[in-house]
């Protein structure tokens, strides 16, 4: 669900899932030591943790990482985004672990978001997550934490639940995520709010290397709606709930 997830980082969580594949992919007589894979997308409205950082507009996103057989691996990707202090782009660079632990998919590692031109913008993140197989389906639990930085008024941290399956002999797979974030990257418009939760599910239809998605998306921030006495706007575009739809080519 890279394009339309709302839960964890970007394209931590995906790309972790797309590693894992091609991990599995390296059943070979003999392993490559470094696996490259990629990805591009359309997505109708660009959601992370609920919010739109497309203003609710479309957007397009690309990806690429790079994976050592060992279970190391760093990444590159960005996506468009509404102007956010003079950037009108979103670039999150990724280096970290991800393997089996105990029988359970374990990752780690840090994540820096970049955004070129805007001002007191950028933000480094650590991670973690653990996957666990229960049948059919797979659970995920991971953690986020932003320390104070330079552009945060303080520390940050997001915790979220995923839950993931196939239907057997389809190709389509579904998600349900719960997100819970408090601190300083909660995105409230209004400035009062310091804690936040959100939720995304979905459905994921695969053929050959591309993958249609569709999310209904959501928060519980509150929309407020200003009125001038002639004209009237929502203030908190973030609250929206949505439906969000994609289509992801994998490389």
């Amino acid at each position: 669900m890279k394009a339309v997830s709302s839960i964890g980082s970007r394209a931590v969580l995906a790309g972790i899932l797309m590693l894992g594949a091609s991990t599995a992919a390296l059943a070979q007589e003999e392993e490559k030591s470094i696996t490259i894979s990629g990805s591009a997308a359309f997505v109708s409205d660009y959601r992370w943790r609920g919010g739109s950082l497309s203003n609710l507009d479309p957007a397009v996103q690309a990806g690429i990482t790079l994976e050592h057989k060992s279970g190391f691996f760093v990444g590159a990707w960005g996506s468009s985004i509404a102007d956010f202090n003079g950037s009108t782009v979103e670039v999150d660079l990724t280096a970290g672990w991800a393997g089996n632990v105990a029988g359970l998919e374990a990752s780690g590692g840090v994540l820096y978001y970049g955004y070129p031109g805007g001002k007191d913008t950028d933000m480094v993140e650590l991670f973690g997550t653990i996957g666990v197989p229960l049948g059919p389906v797979t659970a995920t639990f991971g953690l986020n934490w932003a320390p104070d930085q330079s552009n945060l008024d303080r520390s940050s941290r997001y915790a979220f639940g995923q839950l993931s399956a196939g239907i057997p002999n389809t190709p389509i797979s579904l998600t349900a995520s719960l997100g819970n974030e408090r601190g300083g990257v909660v995105a409230d418009e209004s400035g009062l709010k310091t804690s936040k939760w959100d939720w995304l599910v979905g459905a994921d239809l695969t053929w050959e290397a591309l993958t249609f998605s569709v999310a209904y998306v959501g928060n519980d921030l509150t929309g407020r709606t200003i009125s001038d006495g002639e004209s009237s706007f929502r203030a908190n575009r973030l609250a929206k709930d949505t439906v969000v739809f994609s289509v992801t080519a994998a490389f």
